[in-house]
């Protein structure tokens, strides 16, 4: 399931540096402050100070993602890479810190090599 990219998130930036997240109280966070990881428990709301109205989010010309996941249709894909990690077993972990105990040197290195090709 993907999700739509939110203007509340945390890596959410406006290239205008037009957004402002408002919230209930009168504390107001700009640019790139700190403090945003909690936006969307807290019920703020993400203003444009440019347009003076509410934010468009991804659909906005301006929109951009710090960490580059705001994809064409406007979903996330970081969501996306959650999603698809493998977990594993505790089994396996313990063959291969065996194996790495047993072999030495250029054997090693060979192993390692072929981990990243897989």
């Amino acid at each position: 399931m993907t999700k739509k990219c939110d203007p509340t998130c945390r890596f959410f930036r406006c290239a205008k540096r037009a957004l402002m997240i408002r919230g209930r109280s009168s504390r107001q966070f700009r640019g790139r402050k700190e403090g945003r990881q909690q936006i969307e428990r807290r019920g703020l709301v993400a203003l444009c100070s440019w347009a003076g109205d509410l934010c468009q989010g991804p659909s906005c010309t301006y929109a951009y993602c710090e960490r580059r996941a705001l994809l064409p249709d406007e979903t996330c894909s970081l969501e996306l890479r959650k999603g698809s990690r493998r977990v594993r077993s505790i089994e396996e972990e313990a063959e291969k810190e065996e194996l790495k105990l047993k072999l030495k040197g250029k054997t090693l290195r060979r192993i390692r090599e072929l981990e990243y090709i897989e």
